[in-house]
């Protein structure tokens, strides 16, 4: 009787840490998980609001998963390496930021484009008459999206209270545009102090005019290495598929041997060291 009652209490005691051990983990997993979540969420909507992109955030984090568990699932059954399939699970993670990336990208280029425009349309409305303020209404109700979306955006500020000064401020906080941030510490100065807007917005605009030709010809002249560059790099890894398709048995030993490995760790280490190379030789800055 008495072995029995220490038995069964030995095991309570046994269920009893279990229960507990497990339950500290899942409870330190969910609170990481739940941390991670709300992080990966305020970015990406602070991003996509930025780009005026009004989207359900928690859909993208949860494309975000499942493409990190399938790129995960594809590399391990592929390699049937763990590590693998970890690094596989990585890029899957990756993707969609970069893809995010890609579009701010392109709508800092566009508005860059666009403000050799912009500061024509301010330059005329200055010199029919009208003030600051309205020269920047005039900008977002005849530009198109970007620029028309920001400036936009400024108007709305100062209508808030916040004095242009300060509201342009905000604008080059949000657009980390070098040329952007010229222009509106000049308006801020010329504004504040006194002087003529109209001839900085002309001058500047023939700046940008003439530095926009420039940099077209530089890239014009570098596009044949970038290319160059680029086949270069990417021929061991297109040599690599082709032999993996005629010898599947041969090429797997690369995923499954530790040596195997470590020469494909060598060789994505040396391709990305050759690719900040060629682009660091091949971006001229202006």
């Amino acid at each position: 009787m008495t072995d029995s009652i220490i038995r069964l209490s030995i095991y309570f005691l046994i269920f009893c840490s279990v229960s507990l051990i497990v339950w500290m983990i899942a409870r330190f997993f969910t609170e990481g998980y739940g941390a991670f979540e709300k992080e990966y969420m305020s970015r990406a909507s602070k991003t996509l609001t930025e780009m005026y992109v009004f989207y359900d955030v928690r859909k993208i984090f949860v494309v975000n998963l499942v493409l990190m568990f399938l790129f995960f699932l594809i590399g391990t059954a592929i390699s049937g390496n763990f590590l693998i399939g970890l690094f596989m699970g990585g890029i899957g993670y990756f993707i969609p930021k970069v893809f995010i990336l890609q579009a701010r990208k392109r709508r800092l280029k566009k508005f860059d484009t666009q403000l050799i425009d912009g500061l024509v349309v301010l330059s005329n409305a200055l010199r029919s008459g009208m003030n600051l303020v309205q020269a920047i209404e005039v900008v977002e109700y005849e530009m198109l999206p970007p620029i028309s979306q920001e400036f936009g955006l400024v108007i709305r500020e100062n209508r808030l209270g916040v004095n242009i000064e300060e509201a342009l401020d905000n604008l080059a906080r949000r657009l980390p545009l070098e040329d952007l941030k010229l222009l509106v510490t000049s308006i801020n100065i010329v504004h504040s102090m006194g002087g003529n807007l109209t001839e900085i917005f002309d001058s500047m605009a023939e700046v940008l005019r003439e530095r926009n030709e420039l940099k077209g010809k530089t890239d014009a002249l570098t596009s044949q290495g970038k290319l160059q560059g680029l086949i270069v790099g990417l021929m061991p890894t297109v040599v690599g598929v082709i032999m993996y398709l005629m010898d599947p048995p041969a090429m797997i030993r690369m995923f499954t041997n530790i040596w195997g490995i470590i020469s494909i760790g060598i060789m994505l280490g040396l391709q990305i060291t050759g690719f900040f190379i060629l682009k660091k030789i091949t971006t001229i800055r202006i």
